[in-house]
């Protein structure tokens, strides 16, 4: 696989974003990957280096591009420095759904302009990324598969928007969650809550849930949460779904 630094246009602005493609000339499928709330890190590059070794061209937009504090900063700090949270959840808490959609559908743009894309597209995410990958798949109907690991304030809507569980009627493809019962955010309950709802809207999903498991559980390099065998276990599954729903 090979990988770069890009600038994406949304809203005729440039915006970094990450991508990551197999080698050779495909065409292959795409996915639109939301990173989590510490930017893109090397957890989230390489979760989109691991897509395009499967055959998938990964592209990561950066979401917090509108506060002034850039990737590299955010970044930079170590995961023991108490002002990487300090920086990081306040630009959690700027964010607007109507922007982010932009933004990743700005990521589906770029994607959909490189010469070795097809026509087949899924969306992901981590944390954060986890909600708006679902938040994606009930505001769009351009992506054939949706993965959602431990996405947080799914009940909630960012900004003026509706949450994205209100949503749910909307959706249009099929979805795989990924989570831990020992996580605060999504709780037990909450992941409880949009599996009654995808159920009640006669929608397609499987859910996996890792009794042992905690938010964060497949990031390698967060030395608290990472589970191993949970990660080990949910990686070959989502991508199994990717390849039935975007390859098949």
């Amino acid at each position: 696989m090979k990988s770069q630094w890009v600038n994406i246009v949304v809203n005729n602005k440039e915006v970094e974003a990450y991508v990551a493609q197999p080698e050779g000339e495909g065409p292959f499928p795409g996915v639109v990957v939301a990173m989590h709330v510490f930017g893109i890190d090397k957890f989230v590059q390489g979760k989109c280096d691991a897509l395009a070794k499967e055959g998938y061209i990964a592209v990561a937009p950066y979401l917090f591009h509108r506060s002034g504090i850039s990737n590299h900063q955010l970044t930079s700090y170590k995961f023991e420095d108490p002002k990487r949270r300090e920086v990081a959840m306040p630009l959690k808490d700027s964010l607007k759904d109507s922007e982010i959609i932009d933004d990743m559908l700005g990521a589906l743009d770029h994607l959909k302009g490189m010469s070795n894309s097809n026509s087949s597209f899924g969306v992901t995410g981590f944390c954060i990324g986890g909600r708006i990958a679902y938040l994606m798949s009930v505001n769009s109907t351009e992506f054939k598969a949706c993965a959602d690991f431990y996405g947080v304030d799914i009940d909630l809507g960012w900004g003026e928007e509706p949450s994205p569980l209100s949503l749910t009627k909307n959706l249009q493809c099929p979805v795989i969650g990924f989570f831990g019962d020992l996580d605060q955010n999504p709780s037990y309950g909450d992941v409880d809550g949009l599996q009654a709802e995808l159920k009640a809207q006669g929608k397609e999903f499987i859910f996996h849930r890792y009794p042992k498991a905690q938010h964060a559980f497949n990031d390698p390099y967060n030395p608290v949460r990472y589970d191993p065998d949970a990660s080990n276990d949910a990686w070959p599954k989502l991508i199994d779904f990717f390849d039935k729903a975007m390859k098949n």
